[in-house]
């Protein structure tokens, strides 16, 4: 049995039928790799089963204690079902790209069973008229609440499931598989009270700590200026993406070669890679705002959260710190814009490792979980408080998390195309994840209907801004290759000097020179 921290327990406080805080992703798979060029559901079955021991948190199930001392725990589930968490649904017609993302929409717009296991798996088949896809193809939908799973932990969980290659077969699990039994109540009472003293002392000590953290980060942030003028300039411009969001979600992606994404990299001075994402990202709200009338003078924020984990990420769990960055979509040029977000970008980071990686964490722990409980419960109650009036600190949240490298097969089907999503809440209703694998970037947006109604224009107006940058790249190559001077050409001399001519003397013998030993190559 697991307590879980603060910082997880604030996803189960902020969560409402509106806002299910669910993150994971949508793979689509090639089945012809496969043992038989196919892959039956009850082979997935037992795939899963196989590998359940690599990740034990889809085992374990949340338990309150029935006087709400402190956070929930995690135990094991003894009355575990696969077939429950992993299922078997087909698209339906048209069958198309258009049907398969309004089906992942509505999947991951529904609450998940908070008395099992925090996780499900949807096994999609019905593929035929996917462009570019196999007819046989099936697609694999992860969905995971962020009380137990953080991007990385669930980025860590989803690659748990594939193989290096079709064949490959993970480690037997040491030992049977046996629940652990649940705590009683004597126990848990006395547990949760030695557990909230410790908590207690370590965020009395963690102050000073604290204290400091804030203060050079709010140095760091005024950036020469005064204080008063940087704690001003936090909030975000009002835009449609601040205002409550209702549980019609909306989902889409795009996916960006990732040959074209490195040279464009190259070309344009081998920027970071995730900053030249944000630019193509800030180019699309750019348009798409500018499209409705809605772009404001002041530029959009995005809040970018940042992995501080230091463990292994399987083992579950929020370690999470983040940064805030200008997304200058004030300005039109997409070279000096992007050169802005480097700046921005810098600054942030620079904001966050002032503060420390665990501030907000502790910054949790310092209220008690019963009454923290209590007060967000009651301010989530109240949806009419929220309204594009209301201050907000950030417009969008984009967050990135890479795949690891190298061959993804699940079941031996291989990984032919990878997004993800991830959650929205009041104030912040729009959501970019940022995965892929080894040959694309993709870009996937979550909203919801009546904040984004036309998420595919939204996903036409960033490839746009990516074959802006790129034209901009060119651009800048031709006036770079249009000013560079010529190379001087020597002038002809009037009249070459004539040298005498020089005799060679003989050379002394020398004793022939050990030869040395020419070290093979590696093959």
């Amino acid at each position: 049995m697991r307590r879980i921290s603060a910082s997880d327990a604030i996803f189960l406080d902020l969560e409402t039928p509106n806002a299910p805080l669910s993150i994971g992703g949508l793979m689509v798979l090639d089945p012809s790799t496969a043992p038989g060029s196919f892959v039956r559901h009850r082979d997935i079955l037992q795939y899963v089963e196989t590998r359940l021991h690599l990740a034990p948190n889809l085992r374990r199930k949340l338990v309150y204690h029935p006087l709400g001392l402190d956070e929930p725990r995690l135990i094991d589930d003894p009355d575990f079902d696969l077939e429950f968490h992993v299922r078997h649904i087909g698209l339906p017609k048209p069958r198309d790209w258009r049907q398969l993302k309004i089906l992942t929409s509505r999947l991951i717009s529904r609450p998940m069973d908070m008395h099992r296991p925090l996780w499900e798996m949807y096994i999609i088949e019905g593929l035929e008229e996917l462009e570019g896809v196999p007819d046989d193809a099936f697609a694999v939908l992860m969905k995971m609440h962020h009380a137990v799973f953080d991007g990385a932990a669930a980025g860590a969980t989803m690659w748990t499931f594939m193989q290096d290659a079709p064949d490959y077969e993970p480690l037997p699990p040491e030992k049977r598989w046996v629940p652990e039994r649940e705590p009683d109540m004597l126990g848990w009472t006395v547990s949760s009270l030695q557990e909230g003293f410790k908590q207690w002392v370590d965020n009395v000590k963690a102050l000073p700590e604290m204290g400091k953290g804030l203060a050079a980060s709010a140095k760091t942030g005024a950036k020469g200026g005064n204080l008063a003028d940087s704690f001003r300039g936090m909030l975000a411009p009002k835009t449609r993406f601040q205002q409550p969001v209702t549980s019609h979600r909306v989902w889409d992606f795009v996916s960006l070669p990732m040959v074209e994404m490195q040279a464009l990299r190259t070309a344009l001075g081998k920027p970071k890679m995730n900053d030249l994402i944000l630019a193509i990202i800030a180019g699309g709200l750019r348009r798409y705002l500018n499209k409705h009338g809605e772009l404001p003078e002041k530029p959009l924020y995005s809040f970018c959260p940042i992995n501080v984990r230091e463990g292994n990420p399987i083992d579950g769990g929020n370690y999470v710190s983040g940064m805030r960055v200008s997304l200058a979509t004030d300005i039109a040029d997409p070279l000096e814009r992007l050169r802005a977000i480097t700046e921005s970008s810098l600054g942030g980071k620079a904001q966050a490792t002032a503060i420390g990686g665990d501030f907000f964490a502790h910054l949790l722990a310092m209220t008690p979980y019963p009454l923290r409980h209590r007060v967000l419960g009651e301010m989530l109650s109240m949806p009419e408080k929220f309204d594009m009036e209301t201050p907000a600190i950030a417009n969008v949240v984009i967050s990135n998390s890479p795949p690891p490298r190298g061959g993804h097969y699940f079941t031996g089907a291989k990984v032919i195309c990878s997004a993800g999503y991830g959650p929205i809440l009041n104030l912040s209703g729009v959501f970019h994840a940022i995965t892929g694998l080894d040959f694309e970037s993709t870009i996937s947006v979550t909203s919801c209907r009546e904040i984004m109604p036309d998420i595919a224009f939204y996903m036409d107006c960033i490839r746009a801004s990516f074959e802006d940058m790129k034209e901009a790249a060119a651009g800048m190559a031709a006036a770079a290759a249009e000013t560079k001077p010529e190379a001087a050409k020597p002038e002809a001399s009037k009249a070459a000097p004539k040298r005498k001519p020089t005799v060679k003397k003989p050379a002394a013998r020398r004793k022939p020179a050990a030869r040395k030993a020419t070290p093979k190559k590696s093959g």
